[in-house]
């Protein structure tokens, strides 16, 4: 490695993906911006990985391999931040790839503005396609702002892989990933703390990574870690309280976003652990509404009918009526209480028993139909005819 300090240090996490490592080096190595290193942290793989990242070396010095035994996905991340050297930290996921100018780009908005954070968009990206991710649509870019000044910007979708981070503004606020076992969760306590600290962010639009969607091995189609994004969360929540500057505007938003990983864990864990992980839900949003805490018009219309009704109803019942999907479910006992009051209000018209008018139904299982194609996106809930609501 040259003597001189680099401006960007790249931190990849390795376990076990020898498949996908010569790809994200090959784009690490290609990036227009020279002045980087890229500090791959081996963390006990058992494949080749290790083997790949030694060809890798001896082609390119500015690869710093720290090989290191198993200690999960959090203690690898703060291994990797220990060990760069640059002013700033940017992070790329093994099976991932940059774009080739990712780390110019995201350098040159972070110096003109002499930013804490700076983020961009992302691509969604399988085997055969990519999906573009305009994942800060309807925030500032190109310009600086504070996370306050734009609170729902907590409620984006926690990507790490797509940013800098000014190192010293890193350790300056203790801003690490936590150490446990395994990896689950922990990017979404380092992306929210990152969130509730910044005062100086900004954003690029252009999507600069491809975010691999179907790698088999990803740590996100795990379904036994029940509990850990609650940890994760009671985690960021205490950083947050600390500071009351930042936790005046941040908290509300920060319980919107809690419900959508909550909802979105609900769904992946096994049935069996349904009533007890509800009954946490519960337990947590009673106590920030009995605190005063919580806002719910900051939530989009489903799913503050469907928090009501988890508040209302208790977990037991909640996960009796949901034994899957959430939205679904939810949706599904509208359509079918909506046909019941139909076929009341047909009989009393002195309509034929047993038999819904067709026209009608076919109306009402096609705004079921379009309730069900509704999604998440831009951190927002897109109603309508494409209406946003804060999410």
């Amino acid at each position: 490695m040259q003597d001189a300090l680099p401006s960007v240090s790249v931190v990849v996490p390795i376990y076990n993906v020898e498949r996908y490592l010569p790809q994200c080096l090959e784009a690490l190595c290609s990036q227009t911006l020279r002045d980087l290193e890229i500090v791959a942290v081996n963390d006990g793989s058992t494949d080749g990985s290790l083997s790949v990242l030694q060809e890798w070396a001896r082609k390119d010095e500015r690869i710093v391999i720290v090989d290191k035994p198993n200690s999960g996905y959090g203690a690898s991340m703060n291994c990797g931040i220990e060990a760069a050297r640059g002013a700033y930290i940017g992070i790329v996921e093994p099976d991932d790839f940059p774009e080739r100018d990712m780390f110019k780009r995201l350098l040159r908005m972070a110096q003109r503005h002499d930013c804490d954070l700076v983020k961009c968009n992302f691509f969604e990206h399988y085997e055969d396609r990519d999906d573009r991710i305009r994942n800060f649509a309807d925030f500032p870019y190109g310009r600086l702002f504070d996370p306050v000044e734009q609170p729902r910007i907590v409620c984006t979708i926690p990507a790490i892989w797509t940013g800098l981070y000014r190192k010293a503004w890193l350790d300056d606020e203790g801003i690490r990933f936590r150490e446990t076992p395994g990896a689950s969760f922990q990017d979404t306590s380092f992306v929210m703390k990152s969130w509730f600290a910044a005062r100086r962010c900004a954003l690029v639009r252009k999507p600069l990574l491809h975010y691999r969607m179907d790698n088999p091995g990803s740590s996100v189609k795990t379904t036994d870690k029940v509990f850990v994004v609650c940890d994760e969360l009671e985690d960021c929540e205490r950083f947050l309280r600390v500071r009351p500057d930042r936790c005046r505007a941040l908290l509300p938003w920060f319980y919107v976003d809690k419900w959508s990983k909550y909802r979105w864990n609900y769904e992946r864990i096994d049935a069996s652990a349904h009533e007890a992980f509800a009954q946490r839900m519960a337990d947590e949003y009673a106590a920030a509404r009995e605190a005063g805490e919580l806002d719910m018009q900051l939530f989009d219309p489903i799913s503050r009918d469907v928090l009501g009704e988890l508040l209302d109803s208790g977990a037991a019942k909640f996960a009796a009526d949901h034994p899957g999907n959430i939205l679904g479910s939810f949706h599904e006992a509208q359509w079918q209480a909506a046909r019941r009051i139909r076929y009341r209000a047909h009989v009393q018209r002195g309509g034929v028993r047993g038999a819904v008018p067709r026209q009608r139904a076919r109306a009402d299982d096609g705004r079921f139909r379009t309730d069900l194609r509704r999604r998440r996106f831009d951190g927002r809930y897109l109603g309508d005819r494409g209406r946003a609501c804060a999410a």
